[in-house]
C-alpha cells in the first residue's frame, strides 16, 4: 500500500507538470508562426522602394528635383518602329501571366531629367496633359510599384507632342530605361505626330517594338490589333462646361469651325454654302477681337462672332477635316456638343475604332465626294441622325472628356487583347446605358445601323400566332450567341401586336402555304425581301452559316438568276 500510494502521489504531481512543457511548447510554435505570417504580409504589402502614384501630382510636374542622367553622344538608339509587329510576335504575354482579376498590370518608371553631353535639358517639364494620364494610370486598378509583376511598362518621358521632342535624344532615353529590352510590352502615348512638312502620321521617334497610343494614324502607318488608335485631346473638354442638348433639328444644317483650313478644302465649303444658303454656316478665326479675348474661345464669319464650342450646338452636322495632320481636337469638341461629325479625312484611323462603331455616331466621307456632302447628309433618315447625335455625345463622355478617359479605355483595349475570355463585349463599349437597359427588355430592338457584333441574328417568319410567337422569342432570346431579333410579319389582313417595336416588316407579296418551297415565286419575293435590308442597312447584313433550318429552299432546283444570294443558304 506504501508502493501504491507513493505511485499514486507522484503520478498525478507528473501531469500537470507534462500540460505545461506541452502549452510552452505549443505557444512558442505558434508565436513564431504568427510573427512569420506577419512578417510576410508586411513584405507584400509595405511599399517599395519604388515611384509611387504621387510623383505626378500637378506640384511634382517640374524634373528639376529629380535624378539627373547624362546621355553621352554616342548612346544607344532604338531602332525605327517595326512595322510588321502583333501581338503575338512583338509582345510578350508571359510577362502577364495568371491574373484571377484579369488585369494587365502597368508599371511607371520613375521620373528623371535627361541631359545630353553639354548639359542641356532634354525635356524641362511633363506636360499637364501627360501628368494627368500618368496619374490616371497610378490611381487605376491596373496600376503596380512592383516592376517585377509588371506586365506593360509606361515611360514618365512625355512624346504626346512631336513638336516638343529632340528626337534622337528622346529615343536615347527610351533605350536607358531598365527594362526597355527592344521596346517589348512598353506603351507610348502621343497625340501630335510628325513634324514640318512631312507631318509623318506616326511618332517619329525610333521606338523598336514599342506600342503606340497614336492620335493620327493612317491606315499606312496603324499596326492593327498592336498600335492603339486615341483621340486628340480638346483642352476645351476640361475647360468648357457644355450642357447635353438633346436630339433633333437645329439651326444650321452643315457646320465647320476649323481655322487655318487648306484653300481647297475652304473653296468647296464656300461653294457648299454658296448654292445651299444659310442652312450652311462657314467659321475662321477672328481678326478683330478686343484685347484680353481668347482667340481660341470666338469663330467668326463676316462681323458676327459666334461662342465657341457652344455654337457647335447650333448645328445638326459638324464638319471635322484633316489639317496638316490627320487627327484634330476639333472632333472631341463636336462629340461633346452632340453635333454628328462628319469626317473628311482619306485613310484616317478613328480614335478607338478597334472597339467602337463609328457608323453608330459618325458620317465618313471620301475627300473626293465633298462637292456631295449635301445631297448626302440629306439622304439621312431624321431618325437616324438623333440616334447619332445621342451616340456622338456618349462618345465624349466615356472616351473623350478627359486625359483619364483617354488613359484608361487604350489599356482596356490592350487588357481585352491579353485576356479575350473577359473582353468587355461590343454592346458594353457602345451601347449607352440607357440603351443597354432598353435592350433588355425589349428583344425585338432594331437600330438602323447594324453592329458589329459577334453573333446571329435571328429571322422569325409568323403569320398569325402571336402567343406562340412570343414563347419563341423568350426562348430564342436566351441563346448566349443571339446578336439580334428580327421578326417578319406575313400578314396582309391583319396587322402586328402593337408594342414598342421600332419596325415590323411585311412580306405583302408572300403566300400563306403549308410549305412555301412549293412555290415556284416565293424565291424571287424572298430576294425582294432581303434586298429591302440591303437597300435600308446600305449593306447585306446577313451572313453566310454553317446551318439553317430551311436549307432545302436553297436546293431546290431555281434558275440562278432568281437567286440574288445563291449562297445564303449554304451549309
Amino acid at each position: 500500500m506504501c508502493a501504491s500510494a507513493k505511485y499514486n502521489t507522484r503520478g498525478p504531481a507528473l501531469i500537470p507538470r507534462m500540460k505545461t512543457k506541452h502549452r510552452i511548447y505549443y505557444i512558442t510554435l505558434f508565436s513564431i508562426v504568427l510573427l512569420g505570417l506577419i512578417a510576410t504580409g508586411m513584405f507584400q504589402f509595405w511599399p517599395h522602394s519604388i515611384e509611387s502614384s504621387s510623383d505626378w501630382t500637378v506640384e511634382k510636374r517640374s524634373v528639376h528635383d529629380v535624378p539627373v542622367v547624362k546621355l553621352p553622344a554616342d548612346s544607344p538608339i532604338p531602332e525605327r518602329g517595326d512595322l510588321s509587329c502583333r501581338m503575338h510576335t512583338c509582345f510578350d504575354v508571359y510577362r502577364c501571366g495568371f491574373n484571377p482579376k484579369n488585369k494587365i498590370k502597368v508599371y511607371i518608371y520613375s521620373l528623371k531629367k535627361y541631359v545630353d553631353e553639354y548639359g542641356t535639358s532634354v525635356s524641362n517639364t511633363i506636360s499637364r496633359e501627360y501628368n494627368e494620364l500618368l496619374t490616371a494610370i497610378s490611381d487605376s486598378e491596373f496600376y503596380t510599384d512592383d516592376v517585377n509583376r509588371a506586365c506593360l511598362f509606361v515611360p514618365s518621358v512625355d512624346v504626346l507632342n512631336q513638336n516638343a521632342l529632340r528626337i534622337k535624344e528622346t529615343a536615347q532615353a527610351l533605350a536607358q530605361l531598365s527594362r526597355w529590352d527592344r521596346g517589348t510590352n512598353h506603351l507610348l502615348f502621343n497625340m501630335l505626330p510628325g513634324g514640318p512638312p512631312d507631318y509623318n502620321t506616326a511618332l517619329d521617334v525610333p521606338r523598336d517594338r514599342a506600342l503606340l497610343a497614336g492620335g493620327g494614324f493612317s491606315t499606312w502607318t496603324y499596326r492593327q490589333g498592336y498600335d492603339v488608335s486615341i483621340p486628340v485631346y480638346s483642352p476645351l473638354s476640361g475647360e468648357v462646361d457644355l450642357p447635353e442638348r438633346g436630339p433633333g433639328p437645329r439651326r444650321y444644317f452643315i457646320l465647320s469651325s476649323q481655322m487655318a483650313l487648306h484653300p481647297e478644302y475652304r473653296s468647296e465649303l464656300e461653294a457648299l454654302q454658296a448654292e445651299n444658303g444659310e442652312s450652311v454656316l462657314i467659321l475662321d478665326k477672328c481678326t478683330n477681337l478686343s484685347d484680353g479675348v481668347p482667340a481660341v474661345r470666338k469663330r467668326c464669319h463676316k462681323n458676327q462672332v459666334f461662342d465657341y464650342p457652344q455654337v457647335l450646338q447650333e448645328s445638326t452636322f459638324c464638319v471635322v477635316l484633316r489639317g496638316a495632320r490627320l487627327g484634330q481636337a476639333v472632333l472631341s469638341d463636336v462629340l461633346q456638343a452632340g453635333c454628328v461629325p462628319v469626317i473628311i479625312a482619306d485613310s484616317y484611323i478613328l480614335p478607338f475604332s478597334e472597339v467602337l462603331d463609328w457608323k453608330r455616331a459618325s458620317i465618313v466621307i471620301p475627300e473626293e465626294k465633298m462637292p456631295e456632302m449635301y445631297s448626302i447628309l440629306q439622304s439621312v433618315p431624321q431618325r437616324q441622325i438623333e440616334e447619332m447625335q445621342r451616340q456622338a455625345r456618349w462618345f465624349w463622355e466615356a472616351y473623350f472628356r478627359s486625359m483619364k478617359a483617354i488613359a484608361l479605355a487604350a489599356l482596356q483595349i490592350i487588357n481585352d487583347r491579353i485576356y479575350p475570355y473577359a473582353a468587355i463585349s461590343y454592346e458594353e463599349w457602345n451601347d449607352p446605358p440607357a440603351v443597354k437597359w432598353s435592350s433588355v427588355s425589349n428583344p425585338l430592338f432594331l437600330p438602323l445601323i447594324p453592329p458589329q457584333s459577334q453573333g446571329f441574328t435571328a429571322i422569325v417568319l409568323t403569320y398569325d400566332r402571336v402567343e406562340s410567337l412570343f414563347r419563341v422569342i423568350t426562348e430564342v432570346s436566351k441563346v448566349p450567341s443571339l446578336s439580334k431579333l428580327l421578326v417578319v410579319w406575313n400578314n396582309q389582313n391583319k396587322n402586328p401586336p402593337e408594342g414598342k417595336t421600332p419596325w415590323w416588316f411585311k412580306c405583302p407579296e408572300c403566300t400563306a402555304i403549308d410549305g412555301l418551297s412549293l412555290d415556284q415565286t416565293h424565291m424571287v419575293e424572298r430576294s425582294e425581301c432581303i434586298n429591302k435590308f440591303a437597300s435600308v442597312f446600305g449593306t447585306m447584313p446577313l451572313k453566310v452559316v454553317e446551318h439553317r433550318a430551311d436549307p432545302v429552299l436553297y436546293k431546290d432546283d431555281f434558275p440562278e438568276k432568281l437567286k440574288s444570294f445563291p449562297n445564303i443558304g449554304s451549309l
